[in-house]
């Protein structure tokens, strides 16, 4: 028994704008968000503020630079109308978004064990991490609604101008 499984779509992106305009709005404030986060992590670890480098923020910077990828192959996918690039940042966000509560139940298990002072650190980190994964997943519904109306708009019929119909039956 096949189990069917479809994403809910939209008709506009925040009850007001275009799907397009919505999508490519995502690309580039996740682009940007993303690159402000690699900038302030490699600035913490060059200064050495924010403790020791460790391969979580190896990692956060590596998911990000990802994201920043998918991100303009999404701004590229939404302005040149193309669905399958449009698939691809689904694709790669929720792969994102999986990879990022799994590096953040790892991070934030072995920060309590280490330090159990630190319990709103772990708060705050949980906080940022249901903000932003809540966004993407909503991005993830208007990227999916923008690319099936393309696909859509894609598979119209051309009209029948080509077509001479005999004007005597």
């Amino acid at each position: 028994m096949a189990i069917d499984i479809s994403i809910p779509r939209v008709q506009n992106c925040c009850c007001c704008g275009s799907l397009k305009c919505g999508t490519i709005g995502i690309a580039i404030v996740f682009m940007v968000l993303n690159a402000l986060n690699v900038v302030g992590t490699l600035f913490a670890a060059a200064t050495n503020r924010g403790g020791d480098i460790n391969a979580f923020r190896i990692l956060d910077v590596v998911f990000d630079s990802i994201l920043i990828v998918l991100c303009i192959v999404l701004l590229i996918g939404a302005v040149k109308g193309r669905p399958g690039l449009c698939r691809v940042w689904m694709i790669g966000t929720t792969i994102f978004v999986t990879a990022m509560f799994i590096l953040t139940i790892v991070g934030s298990t072995l920060l309590g064990l280490n330090t159990p002072e630190a319990a709103h650190i772990i708060g705050f980190l949980w906080f940022g991490l249901a903000v932003e994964e809540g966004l993407l997943i909503y991005g993830v519904i208007v990227v999916n609604s923008f690319a099936e109306s393309l696909r859509y708009q894609d598979a119209t019929l051309p009209p029948y101008s080509h077509v001479n119909e005999s004007a005597a039956v």
